[in-house]
This record gives C-alpha cells, sequence and structure tokens, in this order.
C-alpha cells in the first residue's frame, strides 16, 4: 500500500490531486504552463557574448530562474505549500539580481566583488571546523593561503558586501523584497508563526494534533506571484540581452 498515510506527499495517490488543481485553477495552471514552455525554450536561444560578464551573468541566472521555477511547480502540483513557497523564495534570489543587471550596467561586477566576501567566510568556516575535528589535517595551510589570498583580493578591490535586499533595491524591487521575499522566508526559517499552521487547535486553542497534508486551498496566490517574478525574469533577460520576447504573448 502506498497511500499517503503511509510514504506521505510520495504517494502516487497524489498524482490525482493535479487533476484537483487544474480544475480549481484552470486559467492560472494554463499560464504556469504556458511560461514554463516557453521560458525551457527561450533559455536555449538566448545569444550572449562570452566577454560580456553582464550578458553571460544574466543568461545563466535567467537558466537557474528557469529550473527553480519548474521545481515550484512540481511541489505546488503534489500540495506542498511551505515547500513551494520556499522554492519563490530562491526565484526571487536569482530575479533580484537579474533584474539589477537589467537596470545597472557592469552589475555584475558588484556580484562578483561580493562574491569574494561570502567565499572569504566559507573558508573561515572550513577552518574553524578542520581546527576542531583535525586540526592536522594536510588541507589547513592551503586554505589559510586561501583566506589570506581572497583578503587581498577584497582590500585592492574594495570589494563590498551585497545583502539581498539592496539587491533588490538595485533592482528597484524593494517592495517585492518587503512584502513578499520576508513573507516567503517565514517557512524557510521555520519561524514559530509559521510553524503554528503545522497544528490543529480546537474551539479553546488547546492543541489537538499535528498536521501534515496537501495543502491547495490558495494556490492561485501561489500561481500568480510565480508568474510575476516569472515576467520579470523574462523582461530582465530581454533587456539584458536585447531579445525579442513579445512571442511570449502569441505562444502556445
Amino acid at each position: 500500500m502506498c497511500d499517503f498515510d503511509t510514504i506521505g506527499f510520495l504517494s502516487p495517490d497524489l498524482n490525482r490531486l493535479e487533476d484537483d488543481i487544474k480544475t480549481a485553477y484552470p486559467d492560472q495552471y494554463k499560464w504556469v504552463m504556458k511560461v514554463n514552455t516557453f521560458c525551457q525554450q527561450l533559455q536555449y536561444e538566448l545569444e550572449f557574448r562570452k566577454e560580456n560578464a553582464d550578458q553571460v551573468v544574466g543568461a545563466t541566472l535567467f537558466a537557474r530562474a528557469v529550473a527553480t521555477y519548474q521545481a515550484f511547480i512540481l511541489l505546488a502540483m503534489r500540495g506542498m505549500h511551505h515547500q513551494a513557497n520556499i522554492l519563490l523564495r530562491c526565484l526571487l534570489e536569482c530575479v533580484f539580481p537579474l533584474v539589477a543587471i537589467s537596470k545597472n550596467p557592469d552589475y555584475s561586477k558588484k556580484l562578483y566583488y561580493a562574491d569574494q566576501h561570502d567565499y572569504l567566510r566559507s573558508r573561515k568556516q572550513l577552518k574553524r571546523f578542520l581546527n576542531r575535528h583535525s586540526p592536522d589535517h594536510q588541507d589547513l595551510e592551503v586554505i589559510v593561503n586561501q583566506i589570506n589570498e581572497v583578503k587581498d583580493n577584497i582590500s585592492k578591490e574594495e570589494c563590498k558586501k551585497l545583502t539581498t535586499r539592496q539587491i533588490a533595491q538595485d533592482a528597484n524591487l524593494e517592495d517585492w523584497y518587503d512584502m513578499v521575499y520576508s513573507e516567503l522566508s517565514k517557512p524557510v526559517h521555520a519561524s514559530v508563526r509559521s510553524l503554528e499552521e503545522s497544528l490543529v487547535f480546537d474551539d479553546e486553542k488547546n492543541i489537538n494534533s499535528l498536521k501534515n497534508h496537501p495543502k491547495v486551498d490558495d494556490h492561485g496566490v501561489l500561481f500568480l506571484t510565480s508568474l510575476s517574478i516569472m515576467f520579470y525574469a523574462i523582461q530582465a533577460i530581454s533587456a539584458i540581452l536585447n531579445a525579442d520576447t513579445s512571442a511570449l504573448l502569441h505562444f502556445n
């Protein structure tokens, strides 16, 4: 037996849920799939100059956004509400810098410089781990040299850190950061308020049981949010590569 009570969201029983979602949200579902097919084809038709950092980073960000969008669809169609929200947040983390590049020439350089700080942090974390568990590890010296090298690069290039909010601001999408990204962050960090949604309360607010089942009652909002984000992505890659994406309006 492979019902939901036995193996949860992996149950083939949930395949029937997809038909219910298509019936409940026909227009939204149609556009979600239409945009997916359009973007899947578009990513392989993009022409970019390898020596142009904005174009290279923009194209790769768009491809990452397409894959993340598809992962969102897979989870949404199985009623995995919180997990689908988490992937919408990941989608925004692709689209914020993509849109920022489209509005700010050479913005990919700022992203590269900011990435030096992330790399430095990861090297320091690895160094601390090895110092705790294997202080004589042969790679420690290599890691220390990497840390010093990155520090030199940061000081020479005056590399500045970039937060997600700053990138959203540079993309003129600060409202999306404040109202959407921040809300989508709650299930990522397992906030207490988001965890309350996994509990069943009686009329007197006493906890009765746990709740961990498919949720589809607000898929209309999920789908429309994902579409809005992908429209930003399409508009941005069109501006970066001077690509004609007007065919989406007539795409079947």
